[in-house]
């Protein structure tokens, strides 16, 4: 088992000192005032080396000469004045350790990969319909525009989820999709699937089936059969943010 001694010395040598400056101070501070032969025997350091030890501690601040001494006398400065600055440089640095090796962690991880297919024309509004069947959980239909027709069709899918049990989400930009369908019957959809309105900054709608596959739409009411649609597969970890948030809105007071 180690000694007191023996611990504090370890302990010094972590604040960065060598084992004969450890030794050499805490036989100073034992001592209380000393000369260096004194020192020298109290702390088992060679007298051949006692001086170096000592001139290293002085200069570091760690011990002090008495002045008009012959030969010269050391006292110890206080632990928690000489001891101080060396604990916080140690913390310092290990804190600078840790941020760097967490950069060099976060820019080796293996980032998981997205499959992505690309759709045109039909064959995206196609795409929404096989993405309601497949879902299992949860459905997220935010919508900017669509076409009325695939709009009412999406719908009525939607209805058939929550028969099913499977929560669904659901978001109309009603300034837009009142060039399709009158706002009464928009508003009878959102209150028929519990949705809400809301205003987009760009013009995408995003259909997700159990916050895993990810459908991007872009459509315009000007010419909805040239849409494109990107197909996102491998979006887990960052649909479970996003259903995170949508469950905390709808848990909260303001959004009920």
């Amino acid at each position: 088992m180690m000694s007191g001694q023996e611990e504090l010395v370890r302990a010094l040598r972590k604040l960065g000192l060598s084992e004969y400056e450890a030794r050499a101070y805490i036989a100073l501070v034992e001592l209380g005032e000393a000369d260096a032969s004194e020192i020298s025997r109290r702390s088992g350091v060679p007298r051949t080396r006692i001086y170096d030890v000592l001139g290293r501690l002085e200069s570091a601040g760690i011990i002090q000469k008495i002045l008009e001494s012959r030969p010269a006398v050391y006292s110890a400065i206080p632990p928690d004045r000489a001891l101080e600055p060396l604990r916080r440089k140690l913390f310092d640095e290990v804190s600078e350790a840790i941020d760097r090796l967490k950069l060099m962690y976060a820019s080796t991880k293996t980032i998981p990969r997205f499959n992505m297919i690309l759709f045109r024309g039909d064959r995206v509004y196609e795409a929404i319909m096989d993405l309601v069947e497949r879902s299992r959980r949860d459905f997220l239909a935010r919508i900017f525009y669509l076409p009325s027709h695939v709009l009412m069709e999406l719908v009525e899918r939607l209805r058939s989820l929550k028969q099913r049990n499977i929560q669904v989400y659901f978001y109309i930009d009603t300034r837009v999709l009142r060039r399709e369908l009158p706002l009464d019957q928009l508003e009878g959809m959102l209150k028929e699937l519990g949705g809400n309105t809301f205003t987009a900054l760009i013009p995408l709608s995003f259909i997700c089936a159990d916050f895993e596959r990810l459908l991007v739409i872009y459509a315009s009411p000007e010419n909805p059969s040239e849409c494109y649609g990107f197909l996102v597969h491998g979006f887990e970890e960052v649909g479970k943010i996003i259903r995170d948030q949508l469950v905390g809105e709808r848990a909260s007071p303001e959004s009920s």
